[in-house]
């Protein structure tokens, strides 16, 4: 994935442990962008975003799930494998430490197809394709697994995430899905700042209003609440910048707002 924030680390940890995060390929796909609502990358309207469905699920829990509540989450337990969904309605499936589905091989070699396939997938959810128009495939040890960037004319919005690693039995055994609407006003104002920046007389009045430490190379965001937090939904378009770690490489990425204000809030 491009951009500078990753999406929430226990999503990141389930991709890395698929394979040490290793990328195969990436891919571009127009099958099924008829899918999910037509207008939602259009300027003026909200990105729509989509729900998990578990009728529509292909996570393999080792027979019929049932449906067990706990700690607020939605739990569709089966004997193999659970799929737990948030009130947010991030979701999250992972399987049992041994489940034998784990160990069938990758629904397919080739990781193009195998990102086609996963992205379809995720449209099945109701997904506007032009919201997903590439697959990136991380490979290793535990097969290959599809990680999907939500991308809205360019810009990517960096909290969403959308991920499954499907094995040759038309299953999948570690997926999470949270795709939230964000507002009309956040997605063209991201639009007006990627505009902006785009022209070099504007992006250097810009960069100008930044701290001397944040005028180099950035990257204009979409944020929006993250799938683990509990406070309420809340979006904003960003340019972020990662910050010099000095000699322990620990910087921080900074996050400004169209005044070149700095942005604390944490997603």
């Amino acid at each position: 994935m491009r951009h500078l924030a990753l999406w929430s680390a226990g999503a990141w940890l389930v991709v890395a442990a698929a394979g040490c995060n290793t990328r195969l390929a990436s891919s571009g796909s127009s099958n099924g962008d008829a899918s999910g609502d037509l207008t939602s990358c259009q300027p003026g309207h909200d990105l729509v975003g989509a729900q998990y469905d578990v009728t529509k699920s292909h996570f393999a829990f080792g027979g019929p799930p049932v449906r067990g509540d706990e700690n607020g989450l939605v739990r569709w337990v089966g004997p193999d494998g659970v799929v737990a969904i948030d009130v947010s309605g991030a979701e999250l499936g992972l399987m049992n430490g041994g489940a034998a589905e784990t160990n069938l091989p990758d629904w397919s070699n080739d990781p193009v197809a195998l990102g086609a396939h996963v992205r379809e997938y995720f449209l099945s959810f109701g997904v506007a394709g032009c919201q997903m128009p590439e697959t990136q495939a991380f490979g290793g040890s535990g097969g290959s697994t599809i990680g999907i960037e939500r991308l809205v004319d360019g810009i990517p919005v960096a909290e969403s995430l959308a991920y499954a690693r499907f094995n040759n039995n038309e299953q999948t055994t570690s997926e999470a899905f949270y795709w939230p609407t964000v507002p009309a006003a956040v997605v063209d104002a991201a639009r007006a700042l990627h505009a902006r920046l785009a022209d070099p007389t504007m992006a250097a009045a810009y960069k100008a209003l930044l701290p001397a430490a944040d005028q180099g190379e950035g990257e204009v965001l979409i944020h929006h609440t993250g799938s683990s937090s509990t406070a309420a939904f809340a979006s904003a378009a960003t340019y972020d910048v990662q910050e010099d770690g000095g000699l322990l490489g620990m910087g921080r990425v900074a996050s400004f707002d169209a005044m070149g204000h700095d942005v604390t809030t944490t997603w």
